[in-house]
């Protein structure tokens, strides 16, 4: 599936073994702070580690954009959580893929701010100020780049301590 302007994917068009990947950006619908960041998160780990879902949040100047892994119905009830979240608004989604194996393996939730952005992918932030006028595939490229910089930085990591590591740079 390419670029989308709503928040309509058909979950079913894949087999119920596929694991697939699913990314899109949004607007966060106000200022969420330091606070909000952290529940949002916080929240995040603890479904998407319910679900088996595994991935990847970037969130700069109210801009989100994420990439969730996982089989169908693990994704879809994840997504109508998202879909439904009034922190979110202009959801576009940038893709839903077949994959072979996880990028993000390691990470029920991995979270990349502002700071986290510019070090590992500067060009990244661009790409999330201006969402809305730039190529679906380019910031997808850029959102997947941090999968082999994740593993390059932190090899040996379990995913407890890299969640745990992540909320404490909130």
């Amino acid at each position: 599936m390419s670029f989308a302007e709503d928040s309509s994917i058909h979950f079913s068009d894949f087999p119920t073994d596929q694991l697939i990947e699913l990314s899109y950006v949004s607007q966060s619908s106000n200022d969420m702070g330091i606070l909000g960041l952290m529940n949002l998160l916080e929240d995040a780990v603890h479904k998407n580690k319910r679900a088996g879902v595994t991935g990847v949040l970037f969130y700069d100047n109210g801009i989100f954009g994420q990439i969730m892994e996982g089989y169908p119905e693990h994704l879809e009830r994840i997504w109508k959580s998202i879909a439904a979240d009034a922190r979110h608004k202009d959801i576009q989604v940038l893709g839903i893929n077949p994959l072979s194996k996880r990028r993000f393996s390691n990470w029920s939730m991995k979270f990349y701010g502002s700071d986290e952005i510019s070090q590992y992918v500067p060009e990244l932030k661009m790409g999330l100020k201006d969402a809305a006028a730039s190529l679906p595939s380019e910031i997808l490229t850029l959102m997947r780049s941090v999968s082999n910089q994740a593993e390059e930085i932190n090899p040996s990591n379990q995913s407890s301590q890299n969640n745990s590591a992540n909320q404490s740079r909130l």
